[in-house]
């Protein structure tokens, strides 16, 4: 009898102990279960992205009429700035998470303010053009000599014309202001130096498109008794003095936002550059300029089309490591003091 009992206990003992294996393994395949859940978990974040008139925001045109318009939709909400210097308030604000912006912009927000934004692609190379007011001929470079030029004092242009000057040695004079009708007018954007030429008040002029195209087709729309027109392509000045591609606009994230969000940040840049790229194919230039004209990136179809045409190759996506190479040299072709006052460090380059 007391066998029996002895068998019993250990009977219960040894189905005790079972069952409290299969509970911890229960246990633990469910655990395994809700980690590879939590895992693959999609982010359904909504991106808030700005952008701005001009080439930089041309190749986000396909991207915004394809997702919402100009309202957004559950991925992504847009926001279109006057300028770069409210686009980056915003951005370090946390107002938005992404940016079009010039890149000498780009790395002065990651030298100065902390590495707070990474820069994600190039978006545009050169869109700059020098112009001549009717009266005024410039056939090179070099008959700038002694002569004033005209250009925005904010973003890239005033920093790309001082470094062509400086290597070929040419003493002119970079003018951000103009007279006029009597009134002295900062040309801190783009605007302010279309409205400078349609009233005549410069004789040369450093502009990116859309001025280039936009300016001179109100000036003669105006009838206004003088034109501008294109002296020079700054991409074949450029060349002879660099073998690297200017590189003048690109798409910054804010560090925390794409460190937290990579996945949707890498899906965005896919549809990105797709957009880019439709942008950039001459082929699509009808449909491209109403996408541009819906956006609110130019204000109509003809002059969209002529900015597209005169931009060539402009337009143009780069990430990762080719992005890395054309932006270092770029930064190291130009003074240390307009990037914040170093080259940025390797983190400053998002890698997908």
């Amino acid at each position: 009898m007391k066998k029996l009992i002895a068998l019993l206990l250990i009977l219960t003992l040894s189905l005790t102990v079972l069952a409290s294996c299969n509970i911890f393994s229960g246990n633990e395949n469910e655990q395994n279960g809700a980690s590879n859940e939590n895992s693959g978990t999609e982010d359904n974040t909504v991106i808030r992205i700005g952008y701005m008139q001009g080439p930089t925001g041309m190749g986000m045109a396909k991207l915004i009429h394809d997702n919402g318009g100009a309202a957004g939709n559950q991925k992504y909400q847009f926001t279109k700035f006057e300028d770069a210097s409210k686009a980056t308030a915003a951005l370090l604000s946390g107002s938005i998470d992404m940016a079009c912006l010039p890149t000498n912009n780009a790395a002065i927000i990651y030298n100065t303010k902390n590495a707070a934004a990474q820069v994600l692609a190039l978006n545009c190379l050169n869109s700059l053009f020098l112009l001549t007011k009717s009266g005024t001929e410039i056939t090179s470079f070099e008959d700038l000599e002694g002569k004033t030029i005209y250009t925005i004092s904010n973003g890239t242009p005033k920093v790309i014309l001082q470094h062509i000057l400086n290597e070929k040695g040419i003493n002119a004079t970079i003018a951000t202001e103009a007279v006029i009708n009597g009134d002295t007018k900062a040309l801190a954007q783009p605007s302010n130096l279309a409205s400078a030429m349609i009233a005549g008040a410069v004789d040369i002029a450093l502009v990116p498109e859309p001025v280039a195209t936009a300016a001179p087709l109100q000036v003669a729309n105006q009838n206004k008794g003088y034109t501008y027109k294109v002296a020079l392509d700054i991409t074949d000045v450029w060349e002879t003095i660099s073998e690297n591609p200017i590189a003048m606009g690109c798409i910054v994230g804010r560090t925390d936002f794409v460190k937290e969000h990579k996945n949707i940040t890498d899906a965005f840049l896919a549809e990105y550059k797709s957009s880019i790229e439709f942008i950039a194919n001459k082929e699509n230039i009808d449909t491209s300029a109403a996408y541009i004209v819906e956006a609110g990136v130019l204000g109509a179809a003809g002059p969209a089309k002529k900015s597209l045409t005169n931009l060539g190759n402009a337009i143009s996506y780069v990430d990762g490591e080719e992005m890395k190479k054309v932006l270092i040299d770029f930064y190291n072709s130009i003074n240390v003091n307009l990037i914040g006052g170093k080259l940025p460090d390797d983190n400053f380059y998002y890698k997908k």
